[in-house]
């Protein structure tokens, strides 16, 4: 995850969006799903191509994210360690349903604005997607 340069591997969504539109004429679209996709619609066809794009398109203001890892931690934002501890509650027998909820809904206060995801020099956050959950 960490031994390689990401900036040279990182090929943004404008440079992909330029390569297939040398095959297809694509035309913004007004599709959106419950993710941070932007889509795209190939002209005279029903099909929308989705690029997600952290790093050339940021879509943090729009994000309403939030994961459960597998070590029971509600993880709030990819680029970011936030989180709050769900095992420990979960596993007291005291914890209500409201509670957890009440738990959930306020730690939305310290769910960060936005990611800082940089192609240069290391990654700050070194996780598998496979521990992530999502």
């Amino acid at each position: 995850i960490v031994e390689h340069n990401r900036a040279l591997a990182f090929c943004s969504s404008d440079e992909i969006r330029d390569h297939i539109e040398t095959k297809f004429l694509l035309e913004p679209s007004s599709m959106r799903s419950n993710g941070p996709a932007r889509y795209w619609k190939i002209d005279g066809s029903n099909t929308h191509i989705g690029f997600i794009s952290p790093h050339s398109n940021n879509f943090c203001g729009d994000c309403n994210r939030i994961r459960v890892t597998v070590e029971g931690r509600l993880l709030l934002c990819l680029g970011n360690e936030h989180s709050v501890d769900l095992r420990g509650p979960l596993r007291e027998r005291a914890a209500s349903a409201a509670d957890i909820a009440a738990l959930v809904r306020n730690s939305m206060s310290i769910k960060p604005e936005r990611h800082y995801f940089s192609l240069h020099g290391e990654p700050e956050i070194v996780r598998f997607m496979n521990a992530t959950g999502g």
